[in-house]
């Protein structure tokens, strides 16, 4: 299987050749690179950054290529249509050492909108129904967030439609970097830190709670990483795929999303209003997503008279 199969020959040029998936990847490192250049004095050590940056965006485009080049290896194919996991959790890591220079975070405006919601503060107010075995139930749903969008890629690129399995990692990877544009723009650390000193009772569950918690800790390169609730926003958009192409699979999904979206706040993870921004940038990244879509793939087999993939878009829409 790959994602936009034919050989478009001339018109192999621009944004025709370059591939949705790359072209959101370059598109958002360029961003990131503007931003260093611009403030370039703020950063101790902006010439790291942008030493990192740079060889992504060439690696983008070099993937980019290798599909037009050698679609019909497997291997190759295979590579390229799951690069985008490898290029999602670098630049996660690298926006640790990017976000922290750009502006103080905005904890303190967080706190006050869940305390002007609920009159309370979510996370402390959750502790008196805290329970150790629970606690290891919701670790794990909260691990499965890491597992959720690969599983139903994998299972959509082996068992799938072709422009099916397209249309759902284009929308995830343009998912991820809204949510990392959501880290720079709104950056906060979360409640388990700014709270702590409320909180009477420690988060200390079972084996399965402390070593979720400590592996997590320890991988964790941007702590920033708060608004919008990641974890809610791509379990979303994976459980709308889920319903629309693998319905029995969506099934399997709903209850532990159900929990791990709750674990956000139950493990302090998260304020609520980051819950809510989470459900927001997934709405606006299933809308954008087809659009996007759209625009790349058909306009190029408008352009060329040639599609990307065998068979058009499908309607963005459960009844599809």
């Amino acid at each position: 299987m790959v994602i936009y199969g034919d050989d478009l020959g001339e018109e192999k040029e621009g944004m025709r050749r370059l591939n949705p998936l790359e072209g959101l990847t370059v598109t958002f490192l360029g961003i990131i690179i503007l931003l260093i250049i611009l403030w370039y004095p703020h950063f101790p050590h902006g010439w790291l950054l942008l030493v990192q940056c740079i060889p992504l965006v060439l690696l983008a485009l070099l993937v980019s290529e290798a599909r037009w080049r050698w679609e019909e290896i497997k291997t190759v194919r295979f590579i390229c249509n799951f690069s985008p996991i490898f290029f999602v959790i670098v630049i996660y890591e690298l926006l640790g050492g990017f976000i922290p220079y750009l502006r103080p975070d905005v904890d303190d405006l967080l706190i006050r909108i869940d305390l002007a919601l609920f009159g309370v503060h979510p996370t402390v107010w959750l502790e008196r129904f805290f329970v150790p075995w629970l606690a290891d139930i919701l670790a794990l749903a909260y691990a499965s967030y890491y597992l959720i969008p690969v599983v139903l890629i994998t299972i959509l690129y082996f068992w799938g439609k072709e422009e099916e399995f397209s249309l759902t990692i284009c929308t995830l990877v343009l998912g991820y970097y809204l949510s990392f544009v959501g880290y720079i723009t709104m950056p906060s650390i979360g409640p388990r830190f700014t709270l702590a000193s409320l909180q009477q009772v420690p988060l200390q569950g079972g084996a399965i709670l402390n070593s979720v918690v400590n592996t997590l800790n320890a991988l964790e390169g941007n702590p920033r990483d708060c608004f919008p609730s990641g974890h809610t926003q791509m379990v979303l958009i994976s459980l709308w795929f889920a319903f629309k192409y693998k319905r029995p699979l969506f099934w399997i999904y709903l209850p532990i999303c159900i929990a791990l979206i709750f674990s956000t706040v139950y493990l302090r993870y998260h304020y609520v209003i980051d819950l809510a921004a989470g459900f927001t940038f997934a709405g606006i990244t299933l809308l954008l997503g087809l659009k996007l879509w759209a625009w790349w793939v058909t306009g190029v087999t408008e352009r060329s008279g040639r599609s990307y993939i065998s068979s058009p878009p499908r309607p963005l829409s459960p009844s599809a």
